[in-house]
């Protein structure tokens, strides 16, 4: 079943296939626990939420479009729960420019390394898990899926049902807002 694509599973599984709903659970179980435990920060909650997105997903699989993207449906259920777990531990910053215009047009002029290039390059880990946690759910979440799952914007913006172009501005603001957290864990120390 590794050879079929996720709307081949889904057809196989309407058909009475229920193996073909494993193969679902194979491919995305691990990209699902790595984000909702870079969301939640604890892994025992990270594997709940994953089994719970996939317990969802399994009661509402005939509700699914089929001319949708599985991965970006999958996605955006493990998010909404994780914001409900954050939100039953009330430990969570969510941004209040959500509905901002994209303010962050222009490219950001700079020859140092972006974080996302950091990120990329997986330096320095302990800061960057740090900054990850130091800026809004929103934007942490749109970095996440960018960096750490290789989502297009578009993707993210169905995951997320937001404009793209409001998660490309909660791309840019986490950049900056990652960029000078990290210039300030280096800077020298006084």
């Amino acid at each position: 079943m590794e050879n079929l694509t996720d709307a081949q599973l889904i057809a196989l599984y309407a058909e009475g296939n229920h193996k073909a709903f494993d193969g679902l659970i194979n491919r995305h179980s691990q990209a699902i626990y790595r984000f909702t435990l870079k969301l939640l920060g604890n892994s025992d909650e990270a594997r709940d939420a994953t089994q719970e997105a996939f317990i969802k997903a399994w009661k509402h699989i005939d509700r699914f479009d089929t001319s949708k993207n599985f991965k970006t449906w999958i996605f955006s259920i493990a998010k909404n729960g994780a914001i409900d777990k954050l939100r039953k531990n009330k430990s969570v910053n969510f941004s209040s420019l959500d509905d901002e215009k994209n303010i962050f047009d222009a490219n950001i002029p700079d020859d140092q390394l972006l974080p996302n290039e950091i990120f990329e390059r997986n330096e320095n880990i302990e800061i960057i898990k740090n900054a990850l946690g130091s800026i809004p759910f929103d934007q942490k979440t749109v970095i996440l899926l960018h960096n750490g799952e290789e989502m297009t914007f578009e993707e993210i913006s169905e995951v997320l049902s937001k404009p793209m172009n409001t998660v490309k501005s909660q791309y840019r603001r986490a950049l900056i807002s990652l960029r000078k957290y990290i210039e300030s864990q280096n800077a020298p120390k006084p």
